[in-house]
């Protein structure tokens, strides 16, 4: 029996290849942002606490005045930057789901093409014990015919 082949297996890991760069990229954009929103949240939490201790008139109050000031400076540059972030986001996670749907439709065009080529061996092979049924049977018959004579 011959072995399937795939005329376009070379494509196929190509394009497996780009998928799973693909899906190395979304996950480092992933990671990118969820380290922003890790930081975003600790400077919020920071401003709170500064809120907090700035009501104090002492130099503890003024110290937290000056600090909170400037965890909202940096949360504004953390919002900026996840406002990129996030669009890196959106651009891997398209750029993964095209290359997923790309690999999906080689992987069913090659599931159709071995099934189309298990149906032709079933059918060779199915051929080949007819054949040989009918060649039993020819000989069968022979040997009952060489035997009444």
């Amino acid at each position: 029996m011959r072995r399937f082949r795939f005329r376009l297996a070379p494509l196929l890991r190509l394009r497996s290849q780009l998928e799973r760069s693909a899906r190395r990229e979304l996950a480092a954009a992933l990671g990118t942002l969820d380290g922003i929103e890790q930081r975003l949240a600790a400077a919020t939490a920071g401003v709170r606490d500064c809120g907090e201790q700035g009501v104090r008139t002492d130099a503890v109050g003024h110290l937290a005045r000056g600090l909170e000031t400037g965890l909202r400076r940096l949360m504004w540059r953390l919002g900026k930057q996840r406002l990129e972030a996030q669009q890196k986001v959106d651009v891997a996670r398209a750029d993964y789901a095209q290359k997923a749907r790309d690999l999906k439709a080689l992987q069913r065009l090659r599931d159709q093409q071995r099934e189309v080529w298990r149906q032709d061996v079933q059918r060779a092979e199915q051929a080949e014990i007819d054949e040989l049924a009918v060649l039993s049977r020819g000989a069968a018959a022979a040997q009952l015919g060489g035997e009444e004579a």
